[in-house]
């Protein structure tokens, strides 16, 4: 399974698990959210994204998928004004092909991408909408 296939599968399986926590319509104050997420200052390719109200927020959690740096999640998707953890999974590319048995043939290997601010990282969504920048870094301090 390469990197894209292995994103799109993350990134359906937390917008399915977006949904089904959502139990609303759109009425319920949610708005719109969109913005852009980059990692040691280059735009994040391909990933995950998911905000977590953070305490004292009742609100639903929500997510979707980064494509060229960029995430946008409808009203009806979104996320009510308050403050939310931030968690981005992402992989990558390691440089070494390994054999996957499925196809039959070498494809590239991929790793979890480390990053620092994973569930510690808050944003405040604002009413009105205005775009999140969310600046993330590499954690390189425990390579596993």
């Amino acid at each position: 399974m390469n990197v894209h296939a292995i994103l799109r599968t993350t990134t359906a399986a937390t917008f399915a698990c977006a949904i089904a926590m959502m139990g609303g319509c759109s009425g319920d104050g949610r708005i719109a959210v969109s913005g852009t997420v980059t990692l040691d200052g280059q735009p994040l390719e391909v990933a995950a994204i998911n905000f977590r109200p953070a305490p004292g927020n009742d609100a639903n959690s929500a997510g979707g998928g980064v494509q060229g740096g960029k995430f946008s999640l409808p009203a009806g998707a979104g996320l009510k004004p308050g403050e939310y953890l931030v968690n981005v999974m992402a992989r990558k590319e390691t440089g070494r092909m390994v054999f996957d048995p499925q196809r039959g043939k070498e494809i590239p290997e991929t790793a979890p991408v480390r990053i620092k601010e994973n569930g510690v990282l808050k944003i405040n969504v604002e009413p009105g909408g205005k775009p999140l920048k969310i600046e993330l870094t590499s954690d390189t301090s425990a390579v596993r």
